[in-house]
Formats: structure tokens, C-alpha cells, sequence
């Protein structure tokens, strides 16, 4: 099981898939992974509750306006750039991994993703991330998906912009 300490992102509008690279230049085995077009979509299909789940500031602000908040808290953590887009790169010499399953869990403030390869059970590498590198993740994510052409919303956290209709 490998640690990826750091992660980048390469989009391939030839694979149609957006290659999540781990531990790219910090001197660690190297991982790289084919995020399918699926498997992304319903991460950021996912995102707003798992964010407004993990994010006391999100889950305590009232409902008709947790959306603003999270893109907010996004926003914020686009201050700092812990995780990259890969451009210059050439890919052909490293074997990139179909990525099958990707599980996030919350606990002790950090975000752990695991990362499965097989349909078996068995774990292939994970990455222990802060609610900014989170952050950093999902928004690379969606930029893969608005360069790929892939149908999704301009804003991330546009999924519960309309309050429910409350009977008075």
C-alpha cells in the first residue's frame, strides 16, 4: 500500500480521463491513476454533502445559504496551491492504474481517500489530505471536467441553490 503524499492532475482529452498523479516530485514511489469520467462526475455529484458533512462553518449555516458558504470555504482554499495541474509532463513512461473506487473518510479534522484498483477489497494506496488539500482536489477535479467538455455546472456547489418551499 503506498502513500501518496502529494498529488497532481493531468487532463487528456485523447484518453477522455483525467490522470490523478501521485507523489509526482517529492521523492516517493510514484502512482498514477485513470479517473474515469463515471467515477469523477459522481464525486462532484457527492461533494456539496460530503462538505457540508465534514464543514461546521457549512452544516450550521441555514440551509438556503450552505451553498454560498461551501463555495465560499472553496474559494478560501484556493489561496493556497497544495496540489497542481501537471501541463508540462510527458506521461508514456509511467503505467497509470484504472482507478475502480475511490473512498473518502472524515475523522480528526482530515480527510483520508483510499484508493482501490481491483473489485476486490484490497487496498491499493490512500492520501491523508487537510479540508484545503480536499478542497485543492475537488476543484481540480471539476477544472478536468470543464476542460474535458464533460456536462458539469460552473460552480461546484450550485446542487442546493434552491431552498425548499417552506409553508408558513
Amino acid at each position: 500500500m503506498t502513500n501518496l503524499a502529494s498529488l497532481s492532475f493531468h487532463f487528456d482529452a485523447v484518453e477522455d480521463r483525467i490522470r490523478l498523479i501521485g507523489n509526482l516530485d517529492n521523492g516517493q514511489q510514484r502512482t498514477d491513476f485513470w479517473l474515469t469520467r463515471r467515477l469523477v462526475l459522481r464525486l462532484l455529484d457527492a461533494s456539496p454533502k460530503l462538505l457540508q458533512q465534514t464543514s461546521e462553518k457549512v452544516s450550521r449555516t441555514p440551509f438556503e445559504h450552505q451553498s454560498a458558504m461551501a463555495q465560499f470555504e472553496h474559494d478560501v482554499a484556493q489561496q493556497t496551491r497544495p496540489v497542481r495541474q501537471d501541463t508540462n509532463l510527458i506521461h508514456k513512461d509511467f503505467q497509470a492504474h484504472l482507478l475502480k473506487r475511490l473512498d473518502i473518510s472524515f475523522q480528526k479534522e482530515q480527510y483520508r481517500l483510499s484508493f482501490f484498483v481491483a473489485d476486490d477489497a484490497q487496498l491499493f494506496a490512500f492520501s491523508v489530505l487537510t479540508r484545503q488539500e480536499m478542497h485543492q482536489i475537488l476543484h481540480w477535479m471539476h477544472k478536468g471536467c470543464l476542460q474535458l467538455e464533460w456536462g458539469v455546472t460552473s460552480s461546484l456547489f450550485a446542487l442546493n441553490e434552491q431552498a425548499p418551499t417552506r409553508l408558513q
